[in-house]
């Protein structure tokens, strides 16, 4: 059964505030690494921006979203009136709360494909494909938001044209996450062969499995996003609204479970509670110290 585009839009909003709930108390945890961060390390304010960007960015389409929910509903003494509402794509609104996604998924992928570059020591010819893509899913995106904005009162996202420019866009922010994971996971793990140190090397595979794991989470968003589209139902209302909180959610984790340091965060919760650091937290934390990352994995897992 054809789920209702007001209905549609009414579980989007109710699933987008969830992950948006679990987006804040993420993002707030990674501002903290961050500051502290800075402390030591000035190369981190980059970061710092790009997290208040996306913390700016992902409220600001929670809210676009909230606003859109109220101005339907005013509109329900008119039969249809909230159906009608959303079935205006080309409004202001719609138009905004589009070019707002575009931009946040921009934003990922440029910092996945930045990651890829640093790991691969600045290597262009390496990530000379995913940039290529990423042009593609620059371009690509500014179409889609023009194509909306020309879009007439009636008209629907699945028209013909939209829809293929739609496609192309998540065909390729999907692809650049991909073969961003990809090469970084490969890299990693080529460099975890060759240590000798068993602590750095299970440092690196953690840092494998983050970023998999990250890569996975906006990934099977943006797939849910495409199938739902190409089945031209209004449950990709759902999939596209959480996609822009979900993006926080994975950047906050790389910032966490990279920048943060594990050891260093239990000496600081121990001694905050006037206990002793254990000896072999010492030891570990010690050798962290005495012998640091080479310089991309050092890069890499700020």
């Amino acid at each position: 059964m054809a789920i209702d585009f007001s209905l549609a839009e009414l579980v989007a909003l109710s699933v987008e505030s969830f992950f948006f709930g679990i987006y804040v108390v993420l993002f707030a945890s990674s501002l903290r690494v961050l500051f502290n961060k800075r402390k030591t390390n000035p190369g981190t304010t980059p970061l710092l921006a790009l997290a208040g960007v996306f913390g700016a960015l992902i409220t600001w389409h929670v809210l676009t979203d909230a606003v859109r929910i109220v101005y339907a509903f005013k509109l329900d003494q008119v039969p249809l009136g909230p159906d009608l509402y959303y079935a205006n794509v080309a409004s202001a609104l719609s138009v905004i709360k589009t070019a707002l996604y575009l931009v946040i998924t921009i934003l990922f992928d440029a910092f996945i494909l930045y990651r890829c570059f640093i790991v691969w020591d600045r290597n262009v010819v390496v990530i000379l494909l995913p940039f290529l893509v990423f042009l593609a899913d620059i371009g690509t995106g500014i179409a889609s938001v023009q194509g909306l904005s020309g879009l007439t009162k009636g008209d629907s996202v699945f028209i013909a044209k939209q829809e293929r420019i739609t496609k192309a866009f998540l065909s390729s922010t999907v692809v650049v996450n991909g073969l961003c994971t990809l090469l970084i996971a490969y890299r990693l793990w080529t460099r975890q062969g060759t240590m000798r140190d068993s602590r750095k090397a299970f440092g690196l595979t953690r840092e494998i499995a983050i970023m998999a794991e990250s890569g996975v989470i906006y990934s099977v968003t943006a797939l849910l996003i495409i199938a739902t589209f190409t089945a031209k139902s209004n449950s990709f209302n759902v999939f596209l609204d959480m996609a822009s909180a979900v993006i926080g959610i994975a950047f906050s984790l790389i910032i966490i479970r990279i920048g943060g340091d594990a050891s260093q965060a239990t000496h600081i919760s121990m001694q905050g509670m006037g206990q002793p650091l254990p000896e072999e937290n010492r030891s570990v934390a010690g050798s962290m110290v005495k012998e640091p990352l080479p310089q991309s994995e050092a890069h890499a897992a700020v």
